[in-house]
């Protein structure tokens, strides 16, 4: 069985989340056009701004103490009857399929009691098929789901709240 853990991310590490946000931009480029900049890495902007935000934290998502993700919650809502946002979710394709994600969030989900909105892309088939499991096995019920757009993009949008 995985051991996963989360591990807050300090200042000195963001540069650890920008690699894997290239990660993750990476797999929605499956769905959406993002273009390679002339250096080779995808062409996004740097995160640092964002993550000094008061309202973000952002987590190292650890299996069996080997580096596997990243979870970042803000408070950059779309509603702004809710809490929290998690604005970022990546775990590394070797560890899926092992309950590695379930775990981080049902973790992120103890840490942040409240309401929450979790929106990812309309065109993101791994997300649609990753996040009513998730729930599940994070015991998350009532989960309200709707279509809205975000930056002009489709998203589906999923409000729920978590018990302390």
């Amino acid at each position: 069985m995985t051991t996963v853990t989360l591990r807050a991310a300090e200042r000195a590490q963001w540069p650890v989340l920008e690699n894997l946000l290239q990660f993750y931009f990476y797999e929605l480029s499956a769905w959406y056009p993002i273009r390679l900049g002339d250096d080779g890495r995808l062409a996004v902007p740097q995160r640092a701004g964002y993550l000094a935000l008061p309202g973000t934290q952002a987590w190292l998502i650890l299996a069996d103490d080997e580096l596997a993700g990243l979870a970042i919650v803000d408070d950059d809502l779309v509603d702004p009857r809710n809490d929290l946002n998690l604005g970022y979710f990546f775990v590394a394709r070797r560890f899926r399929g092992r309950g590695v994600g379930a775990a981080a969030f049902g973790g992120l989900l103890a840490r942040y009691p409240g309401a929450w909105e979790l929106y990812y892309l309309a065109r993101n088939r791994a997300a649609a098929a990753f996040w009513p499991r998730a729930f599940e096995r994070a015991g998350v019920r009532d989960v309200a789901v709707s279509a809205v757009v975000v930056g002009g993009e489709d998203c589906v949008m999923n409000c729920f709240v978590a018990s302390p």
